[in-house]
């Protein structure tokens, strides 16, 4: 865009108080100020050009029905600059961006001016940075929704598989053996074969009869009836 292109009307700070406010529209340039009353480009004395920043904002001032409220803030003196930069450094941001908010406000004349009978004015500024679609909202939390309290489940006890009978008539023959196994293990004197294995024994060991009846379960009359069967 050219230096010298011409832009939307001009915001004044015509008496003490006088404050805009305006949405930001595109990012501040920087344009060489022309001399009063002309579009002459205007220098400096030792011929440096004068510049300034253009911040183009939208306001809510209307002059007419075609007025869309479009404004430029021409930044030109070294107090406009040093309020606008407070501001921005106040907000946290690095620069004016596009969907800021700015706001100028003009409280009164530099009482060290170098020329008292048109002394440099005094402002205020704030500025608010833009918010950006993009960034999201942490979603709040869902609410925990309550578990239904588990129910211990009995612990199955393993049933023990049934110990398989014997047919009847297997039963019935070992009914039979039994007493049969029985009177072939016993000896004379009702011994069993246990006993009359203990019996020798003690006796080689010398036990006194009395002591060994005792000691394998069986009566003196017993062991003598086994003594006295021939073999």
């Amino acid at each position: 865009m050219s230096l010298f292109e011409s832009s939307s009307k001009g915001l004044k700070f015509d008496t003490v108080g006088a404050t805009h406010t305006g949405v930001v529209q595109s990012a501040p340039c920087e344009r060489q100020q022309t001399k009063f009353g002309s579009q002459e480009p205007d220098f400096w004395p030792n011929g440096d050009p004068k510049m300034q920043i253009l911040v183009d904002l939208k306001t809510d001032q209307r002059l007419d029905a075609s007025d869309t409220g479009e404004r430029t803030l021409y930044v030109a003196s070294k107090n406009l600059k040093r309020a606008i930069g407070e501001a921005i450094r106040a907000a946290g941001a690095s620069d004016i961006l596009p969907g800021g908010t700015l706001t100028v406000q003009y409280i009164g004349n530099d009482p060290a001016s170098a020329n008292p009978a048109n002394p440099a004015k005094m402002y205020t500024a704030q500025y608010t940075a833009p918010t950006s679609a993009f960034v999201q909202q942490p979603a709040a939390a869902a609410p925990a929704v309550a578990q239904p309290a588990q129910v211990a489940q009995p612990v199955q006890q393993p049933v023990a598989a049934p110990i398989p009978q014997a047919p009847a008539a297997v039963q019935q023959q070992q009914a039979v053996q039994q007493p049969f196994q029985q009177q072939t293990a016993t000896h004379a004197g009702g011994l069993t074969d246990q006993q009359v294995s203990q019996l020798q024994q003690l006796r080689g060991a010398g036990i006194p009869p009395e002591t060994i009846a005792t000691a394998i379960g069986a009566t003196a009359e017993q062991i003598a009836a086994f003594d006295n069967t021939p073999f």
